[in-house]
């Protein structure tokens, strides 16, 4: 048998040695999408159990969809202002998707200034803090971060009641991050 001339062989490597680096780069690049291929639904991601726990209203809260938030909260209120659930949802590439948690965990919180907290249990970081919402009392954002989406979700109460606004604001951040786990 004849073995290729030498010149054939080296062309062969190279094309192989291609192959391998755009396999490997490919690769790579998809591992820096993260593990969300499409937009999550920001209105999915909290119960209407929770939401009508969270904002009692007679009828129907008005769910509000404009680009990537849902908003939840009455047509009219008494008192400080209107009891709201907002969900907020950004999907990028996995370290824009990083960059952009620690930008929005490094912003003021409003009058109150950044008091924040870190959170566990909710991705891969996580964060609350008392954010002035206009038109409130003020109430309660979680922020967190899992793969390549990062997730708002602020609560606020007409009573300013900032221990019910902790717990709510958790509860539905938890009950988000359950739901968000379950979509990859």
């Amino acid at each position: 048998m004849h073995s290729l001339p030498r010149r054939a062989r080296t062309a062969i490597g190279v094309l192989a040695l291609a192959l391998v680096a755009v396999v490997a780069w490919q690769l790579w690049k998809q591992s820096g999408q993260g593990d969300f291929a499409s937009d999550p639904d920001p209105c999915a991601l909290v119960s209407t159990q929770t939401v009508r726990r969270l904002v009692p209203v007679e009828p129907e809260p008005e769910e509000k969809r404009a680009m990537a938030y849902c908003t939840w909260a009455p047509a009219k209120a008494s008192g400080g202002g209107p009891p709201a659930v907002q969900v907020q949802v950004t999907r990028l590439r996995l370290d824009e998707a990083h960059t952009s948690f620690l930008r929005t965990r490094a912003e003021p919180g409003g009058k109150a200034g950044p008091m924040t907290t870190d959170l566990t249990d909710f991705g891969d970081e996580a964060f609350l803090r008392y954010h002035y919402m206009a038109g409130s009392n003020g109430g309660v954002e979680v922020v967190f971060r899992r793969s390549n989406v990062v997730v708002s979700v602020r609560y606020s109460r007409a009573d300013g009641d900032s221990e019910k606004a902790d717990a709510g604001a958790m509860a539905a951040a938890a009950e988000a991050a359950d739901r968000l786990g379950r979509e990859k």
